[in-house]
């Protein structure tokens, strides 16, 4: 039986000193999809940071195809919030090392640099994959799901509408050539005409062979592309559910949060 693509072991974080998640165990093959659904604001996007090293862990396991990405052991107490420990300790966890690795996070919000243009910005992102896959296959498949960015090479990103935006960040996320993509809120705030277009070009994306970690609030997009569905609350997994079994979203919505008063 071969080993797991990924796998989270009692992992804990947040920002210090608050903690946002703890205890969170799941398993990804390979092959598989999975989603995330909860309420706002109760750490699924600080996991999926601290789960692709953008926050350090302060406590479990990140392994992807067998290759621990976290260094082990526990955080170290922090007496004094305002001395920047990073400049004096090494990272729990390097980003570059997970990018490397072939875990690529594609996160919520446009965090682009708005001065550079498409193409400079397209050209910088197949740094991630560190000569692992063929980029000109990968920016072939970019023009294929995206013909919209040919036409908008030479345009700087605060150019860019927000639909467009996303464009580019998921084709950047692809130039590093995934083993798996993290992608975050990948529609949120986009017009309904460029919803359908990004949510066409995720299932494009999986059927190519890509193993997604989806959230988003919709749970009709995540049961088309995902096997498994997290609930996720109080930064805790509250439940899981095969695919089979995600009910709609408002029999979802009464799982989270009771049944609506009469």
């Amino acid at each position: 039986m071969s080993a797991p693509l990924l796998e989270v072991r009692g992992l804990s974080g947040g920002y210090d000193p608050i903690q946002i998640f703890s205890q969170i165990d799941l398993t990804l093959s390979a092959g598989e999809s999975i989603g995330f659904f909860g309420p706002n604001g109760h750490g699924k996007s600080t996991l999926m940071k601290t789960i692709s090293g953008v926050l350090a862990p302060w406590t479990g396991e990140i392994v992807l195809e067998g290759q621990r990405l976290n260094r082990a052991g526990e955080r170290g107490s922090r007496r004094w919030r305002n001395f920047n420990y990073d400049v004096v300790t090494r990272r729990r966890m390097d980003p570059k090392k997970v990018a490397r690795a072939g875990l690529i996070h594609v996160p919520e919000g446009s965090l682009l640099f708005p001065e550079m243009t498409v193409a400079e910005t397209m050209d910088v992102a197949p740094v991630a994959a560190a000569g692992r896959g063929k980029s000109a296959d990968r920016l072939a498949q970019v023009h294929d799901l995206f013909p919209r960015l040919r036409e908008r090479l030479d345009s700087k990103i605060r150019y860019l509408s927000g639909g467009e935006r996303q464009m580019v960040a998921i084709a950047c996320g692809l130039l590093g050539d995934p083993k798996l993509m993290i992608l975050d809120e990948p529609t949120l705030g986009l017009s309904p005409k460029l919803r359908i277009e990004l949510c066409q070009a995720i299932a494009s994306i999986k059927a190519a062979g890509v193993p997604l970690i989806l959230i988003d609030q919709d749970v009709n997009f995540l049961t088309e592309l995902i096997d498994r569905l997290y609930l996720f609350d109080h930064g805790r997994i509250s439940g899981v559910l095969e695919k089979a079994d995600i009910p709609s979203h408002e029999k979802l919505m009464a799982m989270l949060f009771g049944e609506p008063a009469a």
